[in-house]
């Protein structure tokens, strides 16, 4: 039996805590994604006047919300040459979809897990406990 190692880093249950541990993302790119929800599809520029922030910082930001894909990115292309990108956020319904689905996998994966020790294990558990 595979031993079972749970890490979260959820120790309060916040609506940001749950989204930072259900898609691996930081406190910070929550705040951009709930910025761009409420403002729209924007650019950097335009997220880090808004949040007051540095665009290295939202840049960051948005790149971990599009990996986690929660933000879609759209190329403007430039009459006069040129391109920019503008970042949407999904719609938080899809979000919450997301996070139900993933958090009934895992408890039923634990679920699957707990019916699975058997007494070899917990003899095994208590040998490297003492």
């Amino acid at each position: 039996m595979a031993k079972l190692m749970i890490k979260t880093p959820c120790s309060t249950f916040t609506l940001e805590s749950i989204m930072c541990c259900m898609f691996g993302i930081k406190t910070f790119d929550v705040a951009v994604y709930f910025s761009l929800l409420k403002k729209g599809a924007s650019n950097v520029n335009d997220i880090a006047e808004l949040l007051n922030r540095d665009r290295s910082t939202v840049q960051r930001a948005v790149q971990n919300l599009v990996n986690a894909g929660l933000v879609k990115r759209k190329q403007i292309n430039l009459k006069e040459g040129g391109y920019f990108y503008k970042y949407e956020a999904i719609p938080f319904s899809e979000v919450k979809e997301i996070i139900k689905c993933t958090m009934e996998k895992w408890c039923n994966e634990v679920k699957k897990w707990i019916d699975e020790v058997n007494e070899e294990d917990l003899e095994n558990i208590v040998k490297e406990m003492l």
